[in-house]
């Protein structure tokens, strides 16, 4: 029988069995491992910088900064020049393998991803059975092969000149000179949010309390012909916007009429915590039936509204706009059917929105969205409408994600510099119909949005 070697612990055996004690490492894992450790390897033999980025990864590994020699000659210079990076390590991620070439499988999503990125991403795979790094400039691969947008979603590459070693340093440069200067500091601009401002909060909040009989099953109870206010209900009481022992109110009849106080907002606020919740709660329902009130349809599982009143296959839906920052009046297709092949849907341009407390202020947060539907209303569901969806969301860029979000502004405030929702005729808050600015010394450039490319099947 062998001896054990010196370096082996007499107990090794008992704890090379798999059991529910002991943490146990993939051979994937460890593959990963072997292909950053080699990138760090590569990159530090090209006198750079190698940064793995160990948080929230959804998509990029980590980055390359490139560095130059000092003119001394006395070590190297930062230049602030990146380039992102996806690995890929092990036998699964090469295919079609052959002594002058290789594919390696990708998902569609990051492929969108990776071409949508500011800066240059390449993509590496560590090729087992060569011992060897490989690398794709994405962007680029992509724009010169678009069909590597549709099916099988592979990169292909050249085992003579796509390696990824020292000698690979020149061509990382190039990809950083071609890349274009993104903040300009010749001249500034004006940068908008998202966010329309609250200009006036309820002046009082009217709290009643449920007759005892009333309160099980209370939210069934009110439900009828009689027209429901916002309101929220909570250990036998219903806190309102408006007094809720007046007008047609189908809480009148739930409620102890001489059990009905109404406090300043500041008042009621400082009484609980929870009650700031409550004010949203109370808040976002009165949006949203503003929302409604302007002919939207509301998806309440996945919360987009969205424009449908007159859409038919061959009537698509447009809504004229005036952009708050080119002051232009325009159309704007918001909804439209389409065929590509067996596939049939409808698109819909859709928004989320929603009252936030920030500090002493609130606001409306606008997210634009995309709805794509079977009939009008419906969500198409399925992994084809997955990956419409996926499209839709990357290549919204920046300047198609504030169009969007000034179409909504504009839309919520029919075009007026301010807008009030309303319950029971009463004004309850005012918001300003253009979002949050703020003016700069410098500018953003931006990127050239790409053709969108429709899968076909």
């Amino acid at each position: 029988m062998r001896p054990a070697p010196e370096h082996e612990s007499r107990h090794l055996p008992e704890i090379m069995v798999n059991t529910p004690k002991h943490k146990l490492v993939s051979k994937s894992k460890v593959s990963e491992w072997r292909g950053l450790d080699r990138i760090s390897s590569v990159v530090h033999e090209m006198r750079c910088i190698w940064r793995e980025q160990e948080k929230d990864d959804i998509g990029i590994d980590g980055e390359i900064e490139l560095c130059r020699q000092r003119q001394d000659g006395d070590g190297m210079i930062g230049t602030g020049k990146i380039i992102k990076v996806q690995s890929k390590s092990g036998s699964s991620y090469v295919v079609r393998d052959s002594d002058q070439a290789f594919a390696s499988p990708v998902e569609e999503k990051d492929l969108h991803y990776w071409r949508g990125l500011n800066v240059p991403a390449i993509y590496v795979v560590y090729h087992p059975d060569d011992d060897r790094l490989y690398w794709k400039h994405v962007q680029s691969y992509i724009a010169e092969r678009p069909e590597a947008l549709k099916p099988p979603f592979r990169i292909e590459f050249s085992k003579t000149s796509d390696q990824l070693d020292a000698g690979a340093y020149n061509a990382l440069v190039h990809l950083c000179e071609l890349a274009p200067d993104r903040v300009l500091t010749d001249r500034g601009e004006t940068l908008f949010s998202n966010i329309l401002p609250v200009l006036s909060l309820p002046p009082a909040i009217f709290v009643a309390s449920v007759l005892p009989e009333k309160r099980t099953n209370f939210h069934d109870r009110i439900r009828g012909s009689q027209w429901i206010p916002p309101y929220q209900y909570g250990s036998g009481s219903v806190a309102t916007l408006t007094d809720p022992t007046e007008g047609d109110s189908a809480l009148r009849d739930v409620i102890d009429h001489a059990c009905v106080e109404s406090f300043s907002l500041a008042d009621w606020l400082s009484q609980d915590r929870s009650n700031e919740a409550r004010l949203n709660g109370l808040l976002n329902s009165t949006l949203h039936r503003h929302l409604r009130g302007l002919g939207l349809e509301f998806s309440k599982d996945h919360r987009r509204y969205f424009f449908n009143k007159g859409l038919a296959e061959d009537s698509p839906l447009k809504r004229t706009w005036r952009s708050s920052r080119t002051h232009k009046a325009q159309p704007r297709l918001v909804a439209k059917h389409y065929e590509y092949g067996r596939n049939r849907f409808y698109r819909h341009l859709a928004v989320d929105a929603r009252f936030n407390r920030f500090g002493d202020h609130w606001g409306i947060v606008i997210e634009p969205k995309v709805h794509f539907s079977t009939d009008g209303t419906t969500r198409w569901e399925g992994r084809t409408a997955r990956s419409y969806a996926i499209k839709a969301r990357i290549e919204e860029w920046n300047n198609i994600f504030l169009n969007n979000v000034l179409f909504w502004a504009d839309q919520f405030s029919r075009g007026e510099p301010t807008f009030d929702l309303m319950v029971d005729g009463q004004t309850i808050c005012t918001v300003g119909g253009t979002p949050l600015s703020t003016e700069t010394t410098f500018s953003i450039e931006a990127i050239a949005v790409p053709d969108r490319r429709v899968p076909r099947k």
